[in-house]
């Protein structure tokens, strides 16, 4: 069943990815494990069968600053490793000034209505156009490619209403065979506080209502993705920054690697046995969110900077 996929990018993140340390996440990989779950027949996935819906960071508003760059590491990533097998859709981030109301208690304590409560100046920032990304590529497939069976959605954005409304009225014109449509809610199980919603369950022929951790965890990109330029996974976000950026931080120091790209290309081989030295099974690159086997990796680290000082 010939499928396509439409992720909201920062509806992701927010809802699922924010917060933890499962963000160099492959897309492709992530749909692949939820299509299976989903029990949608024989779903399969072309090229450019997944549209990735995102913006990037504006400077201005970053809280942190290296959040641009490394999203800009993020996107070179899956374009290094996804290929033809991921369209990147790109909107616009905003920052306007404006007035709302703010909110004001009355004589009486209580919560006066925005009517009445003082107007106040503020940054109004949002991630714009990718709703109707989403909505105008679904549509315009939907109706164009004669082909495509299945429609699947990664979102809990209710504005995409309109478009799975557009999907079924289209399906009703029997104009064609009928395109099923799958919702995918980004939300993690363990967020119990959290509810996806309803109304766009209702339009959905099957719906995923929450993502397991595990399946963030096996769907995680290589650290260092290849190519011809090699997008690097930021440190920040792994699970440990702090020892993660140690072992880098020795490992690219001159004399011994030289710098982190080569850093990473000696932790993607397997440790070499020494004595006094505990070893471990696997590859160091692969296990450096393990807290276990970060230490381990470190006390080779220490002994292998210290090797290559005396010779």
């Amino acid at each position: 069943m010939k499928t396509r996929v439409y992720i909201d990018g920062y509806n992701f993140y927010f809802g699922c990815l924010k917060g933890i340390s499962y963000k160099w996440l492959d897309p492709v990989s992530l749909i692949e494990i939820l299509l299976v779950r989903s029990g949608a027949p024989e779903s399969a996935l072309d090229e450019l069968a997944v549209k990735f819906f995102t913006a990037e960071i504006s400077e201005r508003a970053a809280s942190d600053s290296s959040s641009l760059n490394d999203q800009r590491a993020y996107h070179l990533a899956l374009y290094n490793h996804c290929q033809d097998r991921l369209q990147t859709i790109k909107g616009n981030y905003s920052i306007d000034k404006t007035k709302f109301p703010k909110v004001e208690l009355d004589e009486r304590g209580k919560e006066k209505e925005p009517k009445f409560s003082e107007r106040v100046k503020i940054w109004k920032m949002e991630e714009k156009q990718s709703d109707v990304n989403v909505a105008l590529e679904a549509v315009y497939d939907a109706v164009t490619d004669l082909t495509l069976e299945h429609i699947v959605f990664v979102t809990n954005d209710t504005d995409i209403i309109p478009a799975l409304r557009k999907i079924q009225s289209h399906n009703a014109l029997k104009q064609r065979s009928p395109v099923k449509i799958g919702l995918i809610i980004p939300m993690r199980k363990s967020d119990s506080e959290r509810k996806g919603n309803q109304s766009l369950k209702d339009f959905a022929d099957w719906t995923i209502k929450y993502i397991h951790e595990e399946e963030l965890q096996i769907s995680q990109l290589p650290c260092r993705v290849a190519g011809a330029k090699s997008a690097i996974k930021p440190v920040s976000w792994f699970k440990y920054p702090d020892k993660v950026e140690e072992i880098l931080n020795t490992l690219s120091q001159k004399g011994v690697e030289g710098s982190v790209p080569k850093a990473w290309k000696w932790l993607e081989r397997p440790l070499h046995h020494a004595d006094g030295l505990e070893n471990m099974k696997g590859i160091p690159a692969d296990l450096m969110d393990d807290e276990i086997a970060l230490g381990i990796i470190h006390q080779h680290v220490k002994a292998y900077a210290d090797y290559k000082k005396r010779s």
